[in-house]
């Protein structure tokens, strides 16, 4: 996970250490990681920046930006973050369900995989810095 550790611990240490706390990561949260890790976000951007650049998937996905993302809708948004696109079912119903399949099967969410299932902050870390490794390796694209 080098790629994942280089690219975020350039990141407010306060910050991480609040999101690794996080039983359930929000979406303003989530958005700030993802974008900041992608590349799209410079780190020295609040999350409410964050916020404002997925507002309109945060209305697609029905969630408030402060409320706790699903694996799924974590999974759709990093897919956007990151440009990962994805197998037919996907291409055909860009969905939260559809993300986390596609992300379970590219190895980049490992073990349970349940697009409803919460994501805990240390695992929304684990899941960037999997897509930054693997995105490095051109096994995303």
């Amino acid at each position: 996970m080098m790629g994942g550790i280089v690219s975020l611990s350039a990141q407010s240490n306060e910050f991480i250490d609040g999101v690794l706390e996080q039983p359930r990561i929000t979406y303003g949260n989530a958005a700030y990681l993802l974008l900041v890790g992608s590349g799209d976000l410079d780190e020295s951007a609040t999350v409410n920046d964050a916020r404002d650049r997925f507002e309109s998937g945060a209305a697609a996905l029905g969630s408030g930006v402060d409320e706790p993302v699903t694996l799924g809708e974590y999974s759709l948004l990093a897919m956007n973050a990151f440009g990962i696109t994805g197998g037919v079912m996907y291409t055909l119903v860009p969905s939260p369900r559809y993300a986390a399949r596609e992300l379970a099967f590219r190895d980049v969410v490992q073990g349970r995989a349940y697009p409803r299932m919460d994501v805990s902050g240390e695992r929304a870390l684990r899941i960037i810095g999997r897509v930054l490794d693997l995105n490095e390796g051109g096994r995303l694209q």
